[in-house]
C-alpha cells in the first residue's frame, strides 16, 4: 500500500475525530438504507494527471457493512515507459522520415467489487468508512506518429509494447467520509487506490467527491 494511501486513511480518522464525534455502536443513516447509488467525479494521478468517471452501487448486508460494485473509466495512465518507447521510436523515425510528432494515451476502464465497512458514528452526518475489493481492468495503448515524409508504416511496425489492449486482474483499496444531504441525498469524499497486474504494474491513483441516493 502506498504512503498516500495511509497518509487518507488518518486523515478519515481524524476527521471523524475533529468533529467531536464518537464511536459507539448506535444506528447510522446508512444503517436504516438497503443501499445506496452514486457517481462521482475524480482526478487521477500518477505518472500523469487525468480524469476519472464512474459510478458506484452498494448494498447493506448489515450495521455499518456493505458490498460494493465500482466501475468507471480513467482517460489517461501513461507511464513513463510507454513515453520514453514512444519518444524513442519518433526519435529514429526522425532521422528516416522526416520530422516526426506522436500522442500517445493510455486509458483504463475497470470494474471491482468488495466490502466497504462504515464506522459507526453516533448522532452525525459524517460517517468515516474504509473499503476494499478486487476485479479487472481493460488497459489500452493509443500512439500515434505522424511524419512529414510518407506513412510511419513504411518505416516500423508498433509492437505491443506500444499499442494494443490487455484485460488484467485489479485490487482496490480506499477511504472516504459519507456525509447524509437529508434522508435521501448523500455525498462522498473519497480517496482509491488500484493496482492492476500488467506486466510492468500499473497504479492508479484517484482522489474526488460522489453524489447519490439512498435506497
Amino acid at each position: 500500500m502506498t504512503r498516500s494511501v495511509c497518509a487518507v486513511m488518518a486523515w478519515a480518522a481524524s476527521f471523524a475525530a475533529f468533529s467531536g464525534v464518537a464511536f459507539a455502536q448506535s444506528p447510522t443513516a446508512a444503517d436504516d438504507s438497503r443501499g445506496y447509488a452514486e457517481v462521482v467525479a475524480q482526478s487521477a494521478f500518477g505518472n500523469v494527471t487525468s480524469q476519472s468517471f464512474g459510478g458506484e452501487f452498494g448494498y447493506t448486508v448489515k450495521p455499518g457493512l456493505q458490498v460494493y460494485v465500482d466501475a468507471g473509466y480513467v482517460r489517461d495512465t501513461t507511464s513513463s515507459t510507454l513515453a520514453t518507447s514512444a519518444q524513442r521510436i519518433a526519435a529514429d523515425l526522425t532521422t528516416k522520415a522526416g520530422a516526426t510528432s506522436y500522442q500517445v494515451k493510455q486509458p483504463v476502464t475497470f470494474g471491482v467489487a468488495g466490502i466497504k465497512y462504515l464506522f459507526p458514528v453516533d448522532q452525525s452526518r459524517f460517517a468515516p468508512y474504509i473499503m476494499v475489493g478486487g476485479g479487472a481492468a481493460r488497459v489500452e495503448k493509443n500512439t500515434t506518429f505522424t511524419a512529414v515524409n510518407g506513412s510511419v508504416s513504411n518505416y516500423v511496425t508498433l509492437g505491443s509494447d506500444l499499442t494494443g489492449s490487455e484485460t488484467k486482474g485489479m485490487v482496490s483499496a480506499g477511504v472516504g467520509v459519507e456525509i447524509s444531504l437529508g434522508s435521501m441525498w448523500i455525498a462522498d469524499l473519497q480517496y482509491r487506490f488500484g493496482r492492476v497486474f500488467t506486466s510492468d504494474g500499473l497504479n492508479i491513483n484517484r482522489a474526488g467527491a460522489g453524489v447519490g441516493i439512498r435506497f
